[in-house]
């Protein structure tokens, strides 16, 4: 059985006038959020600057064509009547819907159609609220690069309550709903685009396609060369050789069909005032290398080799290594000698001594 307080319940005469203003506060909040939550339930949504058809969901009313009466009111001010022209704001559709136009803010509000038949018997009454919301604007697309990966952020001028959907190749990615998307430098490929997509309840707007690329500059190139017996080799060197293009010049005339990192030509054609030069480029820097005169000297080309150094420099190694060898053999020998020498010297005079007993007889 249900309790009913009143001021002489022994339940709500312990509560204090403070307590009973809080009680009646926090109940009213939540009659009015719901009464707010319920509302926007209810609301037709449309942007600023759309047109809109908000409906009497009476199907087949145009059958009726001149025996009804139809009234739309907008938040009570009526702004159609099939009876009246001159009240008439709006126009309708054929079947009698509301036919709004360009709108704006101060069309929102409640929209009433209320159908009358021949005689003014009522026959039905449609309620619709009508919500505006700001056109969504169409986002931007920017990319940056760092380290691994490339970060892509979708910019909105009025992201209030705005859904993001990401597109790649125009395929929607699932569950990309944030407003920055982040991929990794090693699946990104020059034909990949991207795109982002931001909504509202009442409108969309899509971003161009973007092809993100990360690059730097390319670093200057380093000429080097080398001499074989026939030939001369020209090598270039890039610090960031990755996707880097290469071509060759010669007397600062470019040199078609030579793009590899080295550059063969033969000593037959090789002339003391022909400069050669490489230039690294990427899409967005190139650098040229200096101009290098190669030269080659026939000592150069001619160089005999043993063991995979210069014959003179191994004749030199070998007669060191010889000459140090026969003095410690040198020295060996004369060691062998003298102590052969002292051993015999030593049993002689042992043996001495042991005859001079017999020779000298004591007396």
């Amino acid at each position: 059985m249900n309790r009913v307080l009143t001021h002489t319940d022994p339940v709500c005469s312990r509560c204090n006038p403070s307590f009973r203003m809080a009680l009646v506060l926090l109940i009213s909040l939540i009659l009015l959020s719901l009464g707010f939550a319920g509302a926007d339930e209810d609301c037709v949504y449309a942007a600023v600057g759309t047109t809109k058809v908000i409906d009497h969901d009476y199907p087949g009313l145009e059958l009726f064509e001149q025996s009804f009466h139809l009234r739309w009111t907008h938040d009570s001010t009526i702004v159609y009547d099939s009876k009246k022209d001159a009240a008439n704001k709006y126009q309708t559709t054929k079947n009698g819907s509301l036919l709004l136009e360009n709108l704006q803010l101060d069309n929102a509000g409640t929209y009433q159609a209320t159908i009358y038949d021949s005689l003014g018997n009522h026959m039905k009454s449609t309620v619709t609220r009508l919500c505006l919301l700001a056109h969504v604007s169409k986002p931007r697309l920017t990319h940056t690069c760092d380290g691994t990966s490339v970060t892509l952020r979708c910019d909105v001028v009025n992201p209030g309550v705005v859904i993001i959907v990401w597109q790649h190749n125009g395929n929607t990615l699932p569950g990309q709903t944030d407003a920055t998307l982040t991929i990794t430098k090693a699946t990104l490929k020059p034909e990949d685009s991207y795109a982002c997509t931001a909504s509202i309840k009442a409108s969309e707007e899509k971003s161009d396609d973007v092809y993100p690329e990360c690059t730097v500059a390319v670093s200057k190139p380093r000429l080097t060369h080398t001499c074989t017996d026939a030939s001369v080799t020209l090598r270039c060197d890039v610090e960031n050789p990755v996707n880097v293009n290469v071509t060759w010049s010669r007397n600062s005339n470019t040199l078609p069909g030579q793009t590899d990192a080295t550059l063969t030509i033969t000593k037959a054609t090789l002339k003391p005032e022909d400069s050669y030069a490489c230039t690294a480029s990427i899409k967005a820097s190139e650098e040229k290398s200096d101009d290098v005169y190669p030269e080659c000297t026939d000592d150069d080309s001619s160089a005999v080799l043993l063991f995979g150094m210069e014959l003179w420099l191994m004749v030199l190694i070998l007669a060191g290594g010889g000459g140090l060898l026969l003095t410690l053999i040198i020295i060996t020998l004369v060691c062998v000698c003298r102590s052969r020498r002292q051993h015999k010297r030593r049993l002689e005079e042992e043996e001495e001594m042991r005859l001079a007993p017999l020779t000298h007889p004591t007396r």
